[in-house]
């Protein structure tokens, strides 16, 4: 991927025959899909995003996978949304040619038998619906579509939030005044605490804070504790888990993954975390209240917001694991140039001809495009509101448009790009932020911050770091006060999992404890 996108070959690979829109000209059907519930769901009527996913025989979904557990990455299957104001229990929310659809409409889609299942989103408050108390969806159901009516019943309904009760687990929720005045509700932090091995209430810890990618929170808390549990640490996480605790935060909003930087669309969340939920921390636990004591790590969306975290609170946070981090570049976001480009869907390749730009590769080879995942998300959320990947981004990063949504970067349908819109970026993008800061920007990354990503990364993440690094190495220090602790590390053939075996990050445990050690914080 150059400026032009001109060196790379994209080969992207066809989805399943019932993902494809209808050949031009095929015939069309009079059909639609009607969602109900009954009173014993729900005796109140409802207002929020109807959707309906289908899988076709054949659908290359993870094991045990429900429809609503799509989109599919790399298969993605037939989904259409409808939004409902004040829908009465017993009627119908009808989805038919009208409806937002993926990837064309219903009338298209070839008769034959699917798996539907569908989701009534009635809060959007998080990036997913499962964890949205109220929300109701049906049970997966095997239907025949061909023509007229095929109705679904949503007849479950999204519990509580239920708090899990694991040893050396606690979970911590601190109101938040700064996020509650933003969104004009009450609004609280949540974080999960994994308490040192050994814990001695009368000494000092550090603490390392966990960023978890899209789609996490602070739940991963849980599985990390039983990692540990189950299995004979030595080592470098050996001497981490008896000399540190490890807070695992919950980076969720209306608009998906906060990244912990303050937005116009979802306020001041970096500015929360740092003078709300961690005062509050350190007040609750023997924590060292100091910068060098507060370690921030995370990978992907996660990744992002540690590198974010650390060059924007160097006051806070004085030292940074990252690895496959979201865009730290924006002339690379993924694969385009959202300064340069005029359209973010297609580009030209060296034979000149116009195709659709990959957003996800597996094996070398572009099994995904962003036209596909962006038209997938506004099913889910038209206008930018769906809380997925591509939204979420530009909740945090963008302004807010006319109908006080996220306002669109590029158009959704055809992908052209809006100028104002990009030029509101710079101030997220971190290596602009370094090419104008050079001496204080460049000094942070030189010190503070370890950041690895292979050079296969899945989402194209390491064109970005390619050119962070690029800059980087061109700025030119006499002296680094703190030493120089910070490198950026790509990783050859790793993708955005398999970096995690790389010796890279296998590494980084180790350089926590040397860190730690140096500073004289590891209670010796």
């Amino acid at each position: 991927m150059r400026a032009a996108l001109m060196a790379c070959v994209w080969v992207v690979a066809s989805c399943a025959p019932a993902a494809q829109p209808p050949e031009k000209g095929a015939e069309k059907v009079g059909r639609e899909i009607a969602v109900t519930f009954e009173a014993g769901v729900r005796a109140e009527a409802a207002t929020g995003r109807v959707v309906v996913y289908l899988m076709a025989p054949g659908a290359k979904a993870p094991p045990g996978a429900g429809p609503a557990d799509g989109p599919f990455w790399g298969d993605p299957q037939p989904m259409y949304g409808v939004d409902v104001a004040g829908l009465a229990p017993g009627s119908a929310a009808v989805v038919d040619d009208g409806a937002t659809s993926f990837p064309g409409a219903l009338s298209g889609l070839p008769k034959g038998t699917y798996v539907a299942q569908a989701v009534l989103d009635l809060s959007r408050e998080d990036s997913s619906w499962r964890r949205e108390p109220g929300n109701l969806y049906s049970d997966p159901v095997t239907i025949e579509l061909g023509e007229g009516r095929v109705t679904i019943a949503l007849t479950r309904v999204v519990g509580p939030r239920r708090e899990r009760k694991v040893e050396g687990v606690e979970v911590v929720t601190v109101p938040s005044a700064l996020l509650s005045a933003f969104r004009g509700r009450e609004v609280e932090h949540r974080a999960a605490v994994v308490l040192p091995m050994e814990y001695d209430p009368n000494r000092k810890y550090a603490a390392v804070y966990h960023v978890p990618g899209f789609g996490g929170d602070e739940t991963e808390a849980y599985s990390a504790a039983a990692a540990r549990a189950g299995r004979r640490q030595t080592g470098p996480e050996q001497e981490l888990s008896r000399n540190v605790f490890h807070v695992y935060l919950n980076p969720e909003s209306p608009n998906g993954h906060t990244l912990f930087a303050d937005s116009a669309n979802n306020g001041p969340c970096g500015r929360a975390l740092v003078s709300e939920l961690i005062p509050a921390l350190e007040a609750r636990y023997p924590l060292v209240a100091s910068p060098m004591a507060r370690l921030v790590t995370g990978h992907s969306s996660g990744g992002w917001s540690s590198v974010w975290l650390a060059v924007t609170y160097p006051e806070v946070f004085g030292a940074c694991w990252s690895s496959s981090p979201d865009p730290v570049d924006f002339r690379r976001f993924q694969l385009g140039n959202i300064y340069e480009q005029g359209n973010f869907y297609e580009a030209a390749g060296e034979d000149g001809v116009v195709r659709d730009v990959p957003s996800l590769r597996r094996g070398g080879v572009g099994i995904m495009t962003v036209r596909q995942e962006n038209a997938m998300e506004e099913v889910m959320g038209p206008g930018n509101t769906s809380g997925a990947q591509w939204d979420s981004w530009q909740a945090v990063f963008g302004p807010r448009d006319g109908s006080g949504r996220p306002a669109a970067l590029f158009d959704a349908r055809t992908g052209v790009i809006d100028k104002g819109v990009a030029e509101a970026y710079r101030a997220y993008d971190i290596g602009a932020r370094l090419r104008a800061e050079t001496g204080t920007m460049g000094l942070i990354l030189y010190q503070r911050v370890r950041l690895v990503v292979g050079d296969q990364d899945s989402f194209y993440l390491n064109e970005a770091v390619s050119l962070l690094k690029k800059d980087l190495e061109g700025v030119n220090f006499f002296q680094f006060p703190e030493g120089q602790h910070g490198y950026m590390t790509i990783v050859p053939g790793a993708d955005h999992g398999t970096v995690f075996r790389s010796e890279a990050v296998r590494a980084f445990p180790g350089q926590m404890v040397e860190h730690l050690r140096r500073h004289k914080l590891m209670g010796e």
